[in-house]
């Protein structure tokens, strides 16, 4: 069965199950084909809706590899790119945290992306997508004081206007670009806000970054 009938079945938990094995197939055993077919589809048939199990599930191998191997990805990052105006949020947050895996090795497209990072937290159409544009910006920003400083009027925003369970992933971003940030006391601000918040995970993260003053 080739990639493209595998992934036209692909649904559900069997979506996540399968985009494992496919990356695996490529991290491990270095099968590169399946993830430069896979580099093809998430762009397949943009328009039509009813190819979002194809073009998420191909989205899902690649955010993969981005992740373990960014440098078997980031030259693609224009091929990829248009995935980001597709309807389904699925396929957008996975070519979203793509564009940030690889930022570092191809800033020239990521820096493309943050108009749609913008859009996402601005739209603010669900936790899934917005903190996927939140954890972008803040790969893009970890790059350097100039890259931080482009983004960091999003993240406010996003910060001002934040989603429920949102602060994980803007506290998560925050710490990562906390060294070229030259607006510290606001970061420090937000993190004093959250640091008593009934979840954990939240507190945990606004005091990593309370330590850092």
């Amino acid at each position: 069965m080739s990639i493209f009938e595998k992934l036209s079945k692909n649904k559900g938990t069997v979506s996540s199950a399968l985009g494992k094995e496919l990356a695996q197939k490529v991290l491990q055993d270095n099968e590169t084909d399946i993830l430069t077919e896979c580099i093809g589809l998430v762009t397949y048939e943009i328009s039509n809706a009813e190819m979002k199990n194809i073009r998420a599930g191909a989205a899902k191998v690649v955010e993969i590899v981005a992740e373990k191997r960014p440098e078997l990805v980031a030259a693609y990052l224009e091929d990829i790119y248009p995935a980001l105006t597709v309807k389904e949020a699925q396929t957008r947050w996975m070519i979203m945290r793509t564009m940030g895996f690889c930022a570092h090795l191809n800033r020239v497209v990521a820096e493309k992306a943050i108009e749609y990072a913008k859009k996402y937290i601005e739209e603010k159409e669900g936790l899934i997508i917005a903190s996927s544009a939140d954890l972008f910006l803040g790969d893009y920003g970890a790059l350097s004081k100039e890259a931080a400083a482009t983004v960091f009027p999003i993240l406010e925003y996003s910060m001002d206007t934040v989603m429920k369970n949102e602060q994980d992933w803007l506290l998560e971003t925050l710490y990562k670009m906390y060294p070229n940030l030259g607006e510290r006391e606001v970061v420090l601000k937000f993190a004093e806000e959250w640091q008593h918040f009934e979840r954990k995970s939240t507190q945990k993260r606004a005091k990593r970054i309370l330590k850092l003053r």
